[in-house]
């Protein structure tokens, strides 16, 4: 077990060092290309039903970019939401945004949704039709791997046991990057296993069946 955690974070340093030196052209590049497959992609959601809820981190630094997916949300009516991390207890709640007014630099720099957003409670998250996550890597037989630590597992938790007692879940979806897809990455229980995976190839289905 400790040399597989120490294999894993080793493979995490050397993915977020890659995603840091990332060419800054290809990656606007890449970043075009992404959000041109996921705009196509909730296009084919909305011809169902017109005004999705969609809840998203606001992405910063190296990770990839979800600015281009709040502002066509918001351009089609959607319900935006983005997350705030409290400390006492330590949680994640997920808040409406509604424009830029409604952003703020929150805990280590990270953008994140105003006091005065309003909160949607655990027990509507099933009612979310799709979440989408940047990262630092992912496993085409697993899912998400990266920094977050418990705020990132305390969601997943909470979503699944909301999720469980509804019977119904929203979609779970990554942006990915160049370099960000890997093979046989070790997953631990508490890694985000995700149903869709968006990169600049298209969107590409994981989990069938889990």
């Amino acid at each position: 077990m400790q040399d597989r955690m120490e294999h894993k974070s080793e493979l995490r340093s050397r993915l977020k060092q890659s995603r840091d030196l990332l060419d800054e052209s290809l990656r606007l590049h890449a970043m075009g290309e992404i959000s041109l497959v996921v705009k196509q992609e909730l296009h084919r959601w909305r011809l169902d039903k017109p005004q999705l809820t969609i809840f998203s981190y606001l992405s910063y630094r190296s990770e990839a970019t979800t600015a281009f997916l709040f502002e066509d949300g918001w351009k089609h009516g959607d319900v935006m939401l983005a997350p705030k991390v409290l400390a006492n207890p330590p949680r994640m709640e997920l808040r409406r945004v509604t424009g830029q007014q409604d952003i703020q630099p929150g805990v280590w720099g990270i953008p994140e949704p105003k006091e005065s957003c309003e909160v949607l409670q655990p027990e509507d998250w099933p009612g979310i039709d799709l979440v989408i996550v940047p990262g630092l890597g992912f496993d085409l037989q697993g899912g998400r791997i990266g920094y977050g630590g418990g705020y990132y597992d305390r969601f997943a938790e909470t979503l699944a046991v909301q999720c469980s007692q509804a019977g119904q879940r929203p979609q779970l979806a990554a942006l990915v990057l160049p370099g960000q897809l890997q093979d046989e990455i070790p997953m631990e229980p508490l890694d985000l296993r995700l149903d869709l995976l968006m990169t600049t190839e298209g969107v590409l289905h994981i989990n069938k069946g889990l």
